[in-house]
């Protein structure tokens, strides 16, 4: 593509305590081989050095510009940064992780080429100094492929609800801004109480019925730097079960109905998760775990159609049936026991993981 042809792209990072990664970060993107692109990175109410490395960055070079606002989540934060967005496309990059040298380059070449909404690209994984290719196959959504409606929601839109069909996060990927301009006419696609968690899934939730086409290559454009396992209470977990609702919302607008049954299991998987998270990590007793599944089954509106979907399907989720019977006890001691199974295979997991770096030397 010719250096006087390039459109703009616009990267919209939320900058958030990121002080150890930030110049790596920063250096893969005024590294890229595409040059006609601006970084606006939002500073979400930082505590460390970051704010200050991203000012002498934004010095150094005239395509970096930086915002301040209070800690309000990521979601806000690239809210805010679109606000300020100059370019024709848009990408979204988190400032702990990496672009390859010819990420941008990629992307722009195929959106512009197949005059699609959204090019997605395939990513590597980093957990220290090992990188490995994500296995992008798990995803069924074809690659290299121009997808177009209507078979683009028909087939597709079913991703959102708790089928690996194609990736949902905002990174590894490039948006046509006049889409998510005309999304957002509609709808708030950046939600105060959607975050922290599924933020992501939230954003193109939103969006994916205003896509004309997409595209998904199979190029590697994204290093996601992996940051091991949650060793602590997430207590923005919740979110996730507040989407189940935007989601279930969403399938009777659209009167998409295979999507009920994953939504449904998904639910339920999250349910029991977070409950076992209360249990692990003491942050309630029984009652109050107890408590929690009551709270839950009493204002989820659509916990009625749940239990009648389960009449006539086989729940892939053993506490399924103890959630329609409501036999709280029950749940908390299937919550006991996740909790139980959890701790351990974490556990195993960090134990392999050592393992693996030590078998390298």
């Amino acid at each position: 593509m010719e250096m006087n042809s390039q459109p703009k792209v616009s990267i919209l990072v939320p900058l958030y305590n990121k002080e150890r990664y930030f110049k790596a970060f920063i250096q893969s993107i005024t590294n890229q081989t595409y040059s006609n692109f601006e970084v606006i990175l939002v500073n979400d109410g930082s505590t460390d050095k970051s704010p200050f490395m991203a000012r002498k960055w934004s010095c150094r070079d005239n395509r970096i510009f930086v915002i301040d606002k209070p800690n309000e989540g990521p979601a806000l934060a690239r809210r805010d940064g679109l606000k300020k967005a100059q370019g024709e496309y848009i990408m979204f990059a988190d400032s702990d992780d990496l672009l390859p040298p010819r990420a941008i380059e990629i992307l722009v070449t195929k959106i512009v080429e197949l005059d699609a909404d959204l090019v997605i690209g395939s990513s590597d994984k980093k957990l220290g100094f090992i990188t490995r290719h994500h296995l992008d196959s798990i995803y069924s959504f074809p690659t290299n492929v121009l997808i177009k409606q209507p078979e683009l929601f028909e087939k597709y839109y079913l991703g959102f609800f708790s089928n690996t069909i194609l990736p949902v996060s905002m990174w590894g990927r490039i948006y046509r801004k006049s889409v998510i301009d005309t999304a957002l006419k509609e709808n708030t696609m950046f939600s105060e109480d959607i975050n922290f968690m599924g933020e992501d899934q939230y954003f193109n939730l939103l969006l994916f019925p205003y896509l004309h086409s997409m595209y998904r290559t199979n190029e590697t454009v994204y290093i996601y730097r992996y940051g091991g396992y949650t060793l602590h209470f997430n207590r923005h977990f919740t979110q996730l079960l507040d989407l189940s609702s935007i989601r279930h919302h969403l399938l009777d607008k659209y009167k998409y109905s295979s999507g009920y049954g994953p939504l449904y299991d998904e639910y339920i998987e999250c349910l029991y998760y977070h409950a076992s998270e209360l249990i692990h990590y003491k942050q309630t007793d029984r009652e109050g775990v107890i408590d929690f599944f009551e709270h839950e089954l009493d204002t989820r509106d659509f916990i009625p159609r749940l239990k009648d979907y389960y009449k006539n399907e086989v729940p892939s989720n053993p506490g399924a049936l103890l959630l329609i019977e409501q036999n709280y006890d029950g749940m908390y001691r299937h919550a006991s026991r996740i909790a139980h199974q959890n701790h351990k295979n974490i556990k195993n997991i960090i134990k392999r993981s050592i393992l693996a770096v030590i078998e390298r030397f």
